[in-house]
């Protein structure tokens, strides 16, 4: 088995916290926006699994890195750099980063944040899971593959606002 191999396995196992965590916290919140408030002891939960998160981003970037020095390698530099997928994976996780800074600084409203940091994170999942596609030679560029993930964006945006909606008209019935 070439290094490669243990690369994609750590990077799979990465990825594989970071969007269970995701998930979870995903979940959670919108369990919480149904309840109408949040309890001590679930906010210490919470700030347990976005510690998980934050270990699978760390272990997300030392991965990615290894595999751009390991491809560097073996490619040359400007095709790696052309490559749509990669391109892909790196806007999608600079776009978890900042929108994770956004939210713990409380500068984005809670509406858009989570619908950013679900969709990136199982946008990225999918870019990391199907490596072996060749966008290019399906005739996908970046700006193709951009589109799909701010219609798959806005998509997810519109169920998570239904879903919000429904659940705090749902609080608000259950409260009068």
């Amino acid at each position: 088995m070439s290094e490669l191999f243990w690369v994609n396995l750590f990077h799979q196992f990465a990825v594989g916290l970071s969007v269970g965590s995701s998930t979870f916290a995903l979940v959670f919140y919108y369990y919480v926006v149904a309840a109408g408030e949040t309890l001590p002891e679930q906010r210490k939960f919470m700030h347990i699994v976005y510690f998980v998160l934050r270990i699978g981003m760390m272990l997300i970037v030392l991965s990615e890195f290894a595999i751009f020095l390991y491809s560097y390698h073996i490619n040359n530099y400007l095709y790696w750099m052309a490559n749509p997928e990669v391109l892909m994976r790196l806007t999608l996780f600079t776009v978890i980063v900042i929108n994770a800074l956004l939210m713990h600084k409380r500068l984005i409203s809670m509406w858009i944040g989570p619908v950013i940091a679900g969709g990136s994170w199982y946008a990225f999942f999918f870019f990391s899971v199907f490596v072996d596609i060749r966008w290019v030679e399906l005739g996908f560029n970046y700006v193709t593959l951009l589109s799909g993930y701010l219609l798959w964006l806005l998509l997810l945006g519109i169920f998570l606002s239904a879903l919000r909606l429904y659940l705090t008209r749902a609080q608000r019935l259950n409260e009068a």
